[in-house]
């Protein structure tokens, strides 16, 4: 029985570790593409690192907490993001629900038309550059935290979130 379970054992250890191993870069990249594709999120949520992830979290809820205080600023800013959201939307969502609305207005051009993949590599630090066939380009910088690799930063997504710092308009 001791060898049966040893077995099972070392078994998943190998198939935890190689699955592991074989995420890469590229392969986060790959899997951010389908989740925007898919307007998903609260995946696309939980691949931020820490550090995005709560200053998303945390714009969102000063947005929140502006449609209390100061509604027209809060519309306004609704409306310049574009999303149809309006500030009676946010009562009833959560920060999963709000991202999935951003990612509605994300343009992405059909992922069959990638045509290079690029990674660059510095410690637990690398830097992504996917490249359509039209020239459009999206590089995506990533951390190694959690064990898995975690986005750190993006033109688009900074593109997508700046606007919902309410710091800087109140």
């Amino acid at each position: 029985m001791d060898i049966l379970r040893n077995s099972i054992i070392t078994l998943l250890t190998i198939i935890s570790i190689s699955s592991v191993a074989s995420s890469t870069p590229i392969d986060s990249t790959w899997d951010l593409l389908h989740v925007v594709e898919n307007r998903d999120g609260e995946r696309f949520l939980g691949m931020m690192s820490e550090s995005v992830r709560t200053q998303i979290e945390s714009s969102y809820q000063q947005l929140r907490e502006l449609v209390a205080t100061n509604p027209g600023l809060a519309e306004t800013l609704l409306r310049e993001s574009g999303t149809g959201l309006t500030t009676w939307d946010l009562e009833w969502m959560n920060a999963d629900d709000f991202v999935s609305r951003m990612l509605e207005g994300v343009y992405l051009p059909p992922l069959e038309n990638i045509i290079s993949e690029e990674a660059s590599m510095r410690g637990r630090n690398a830097d992504v550059l996917f490249t359509w066939h039209s020239g459009y380009s999206l590089s995506i910088q990533f951390s190694w935290e959690e064990s898995s690799w975690k986005i750190t930063g993006s033109p688009v997504l900074n593109q997508l979130f700046q606007g919902y710092s309410t710091r800087r308009r109140t």
